[in-house]
């Protein structure tokens, strides 16, 4: 039997939309006992998708916002950047790069959430484009799915994500996927240099990094540095968060949740990243073991609150991108030794490219520690990045070994609840 889950589409254009999105209780007095509005369902007749345009951008990247910090999580664990100090076997499958596509938590806390959010900021872009004067809510749409699809590209063997109105789609590739993007971070640039204000222009340059990003990860090296050319050093663009101990789940630092002091204290700081010395990587010994009794909780501290904001585009990516994508040695090197001085390392004198892509590599993995990009820096340079936790012996005893994985598998949830692709 068939549920309609499917990249967490909703078959009411506007309706469903609202309520998914929003949740906006009333009081309205009564004549009688009887006559009680609910308090939790907004009329779809009442609503003006237009008018209501910024609250629908905003609730879709605050869904996409909430997906990024599991994440985040998950494929640090799966990537090892992170360690599971988790007892649940659903969890520890990440940290064993042997992630089933049964696996409940993997539908529910990874590839659902993140499919959601551009199922909203499709719909969005579907009721209100091109409406002028919708110009900022539009780029924060388009923004919003673009980097949904992307991080599904980048850590998904394959996938899928919602059609046009309200249909499920097809199952694509990662390429696939990877180029889907790219149709949407054209719309945010075209949309955010359209409209007024900083938060327009800010959004224009995230998604040209974002662009970039997918380039790049396509092997379109010279239209990944073009991307990313007009994009000033110093800028940084963060997803906030705030701390609501009502709705932490949504509305808070999803990282932070599985850190010390969250609700769920299952996510190690690995002793390779521990010995590096690295002031980009911050941790501290909690003084306790982690939700599993078995792994000492050492403990991130990037991201020291559920408030606190997670990076997700900037000036430095930009850079990365140019040099990867410029291939040329001494640039190459000088970045490299720039990036060490930060991180209080001697220079380095290598020539060769693979040497000097396996030190950009490290460097990343230092600078973009628990951001979600190491899945895509994997799978784009395998034999580059350091620390992969190779098939053998787990990291705790008694659980299993660590297979050979490279990418997540489409939840057989999706793939069941999906009539294009079945089972």
């Amino acid at each position: 039997m068939r549920t309609d889950k499917s990249n967490g589409w909703l078959r009411s254009r506007v309706g469903r939309l609202v309520t998914a999105l929003v949740v906006i209780p009333t009081m309205t007095a009564c004549d009688s006992l009887f006559e009680v509005e609910n308090p939790d369902v907004i009329d779809a007749s009442t609503v003006d998708p237009v008018a209501d345009g910024t609250i629908f951008s905003r609730s879709a990247f605050q869904t996409f916002a909430s997906a990024l910090g599991a994440y985040i999580v998950y494929t640090g664990w799966f990537s090892n950047e992170s360690w599971v100090g988790d007892t649940f076997p659903t969890r520890n499958e990440f940290g064993r790069r042997l992630v089933d596509d049964r696996n409940g938590t993997h539908n529910n806390e990874v590839f659902f959430p993140l499919a959601r959010g551009v199922s909203q900021a499709e719909q969005v872009l579907e009721i209100l484009g091109p409406v002028p004067g919708q110009e900022v809510n539009l780029a924060r749409a388009a923004l919003t799915a673009a980097y949904g699809i992307l991080l599904q590209g980048e850590a998904f063997c394959e996938g899928t994500f919602r059609a046009a109105n309200n249909e499920p789609g097809p199952l694509m590739t990662p390429t696939s996927l990877i180029e889907a993007s790219l149709t949407r971070f054209d719309a945010a640039i075209q949309y955010g240099q359209a409209g007024t204000g900083t938060e327009a222009a800010n959004i224009a340059l995230a998604a040209q990094v974002g662009k970039g990003r997918a380039l790049l990860q396509l092997g379109r090296r010279t239209e990944a540095a073009a991307a990313v050319a007009a994009v000033p050093a110093n800028f940084v663009f963060n997803v906030p968060f705030v701390d609501d101990a009502g709705n932490r789940g949504r509305l808070g630092n999803g990282v932070y949740g599985f850190s010390a002091g969250g609700t769920r204290e299952a996510l190690v700081v690995p002793p390779h990243y521990r010995s590096m010395g690295d002031p980009r990587v911050t941790f501290v010994d909690a003084g306790r073991n982690a939700q599993d009794a078995t792994l000492r909780l050492w403990s991130q501290t990037k991201y020291g609150s559920w408030a606190a904001s997670i990076p997700l585009a900037s000036g430095l990516e930009a850079r990365y991108i140019t040099v990867e994508a410029g291939q040329n040695a001494g640039a190459m090197l000088a970045f490299i030794n720039e990036r060490r001085a930060v991180g209080g390392q001697a220079p380095i004198t290598a020539t060769a490219m693979p040497e000097l892509m396996a030190a950009l590599m490290d460097q990343r993995s230092r600078d973009f520690w628990l951001e979600g990009k190491r899945m895509g820096d994997w799978r784009r340079n395998p034999d580059a990045v350091p620390n992969i936790l190779q098939p053998g012996a787990y990291y705790k005893d008694g659980i299993g070994s660590v297979s050979n994985q490279t990418c997540l598998p489409l939840p057989f949830a999706e793939k069941n609840a999906n009539p294009n692709i079945g089972t």
